[in-house]
């Protein structure tokens, strides 16, 4: 029985998240124009003064999902088009139903993630290499990335290790960290991090069924649970469930 879990998140995590994403960007900026019906030189300013005004505020703003910041803004270009699609659709008038906007803005994500290069962390290939050969550890990506689209740039990366081969039999996409609700109930709702003036939502209860699915599937328990990622709320904060309990 393997020991201790070990989960990576993918994309900022093992990728190199503003150079893969280049690609993505400009894709997801000519599917803004044609949706608005607008000439490029109508929507370009709007989209380089939404990004400044992101990049000046990075507290303020973020991954709005069901009325909650769920995720920094600023941390990859995959959350930082959200929120400039967000922008440039409230200048334009355009897409006000929330639900019709959510639904457009996953559509816009998924569309373009094919387009993102292969840009792989410089020691990305060597930790994967050495964690899974570590034989006290079972290793797995969990992100919100799709699952297909995650094995196929690992294939760039484990070209001839087959210890990297079968990582990508461990990848479990659609995580859905971002989604916030009421469980697990045992964790407090939110938590205040220095030097940062709204919550830190901590009930993430699809993201936490994944990790418990793990943890019984291999036997261990929650403190035998290693978390590694770029993003504290999408993925560091799944550790308060053992330190933050509501009062």
């Amino acid at each position: 029985m393997k020991k201790r879990l070990v989960v990576l998140d993918f994309d900022g995590t093992i990728t190199d998240a503003e150079e893969e994403g280049k690609p993505y960007v400009t894709g997801y900026a000519e599917d803004l124009r044609l949706l608005l019906g607008k000439k490029a030189e109508e929507v370009a300013p709007i989209l380089l003064s939404a990004e400044a005004e992101i990049a000046a505020n990075p507290g303020e703003n973020g991954w709005l999902y069901n009325g909650l910041i769920v995720a920094p803004a600023t941390v990859d270009p995959y959350l930082r088009m959200r929120a400039i699609a967000r922008r440039v659709f409230d200048h334009f008038g355009a897409y006000a139903d929330r639900t019709d906007r959510e639904r457009l803005m996953d559509f816009l994500y998924t569309n373009n993630y094919s387009l993102s290069g292969v840009a792989f962390k410089d020691g990305a290939s060597q930790m994967l290499c050495e964690l899974c050969a570590n034989a006290e550890l079972v290793v797995y990506i969990v992100t919100n990335s799709h699952t297909e689209g995650v094995r196929k740039k690992l294939v760039t990366l484990s070209a001839g290790n087959d210890e990297l081969t079968s990582m990508r039999e461990r990848v479990i996409g659609g995580a859905k960290k971002y989604l916030v609700d009421g469980r697990p109930d045992h964790v407090a709702e939110s938590v205040t991090l220095p030097g940062l003036s709204r919550p830190v939502y901590l009930r993430r209860s699809a993201y936490f069924e994944v990790l418990e699915r793990l943890c019984e599937t291999h036997g261990v328990g929650w403190e035998a649970v290693t978390v590694i990622g770029d993003i504290f709320e999408l993925d560091l904060g799944i550790r308060y469930i053992n330190v933050v309990v509501k009062s």
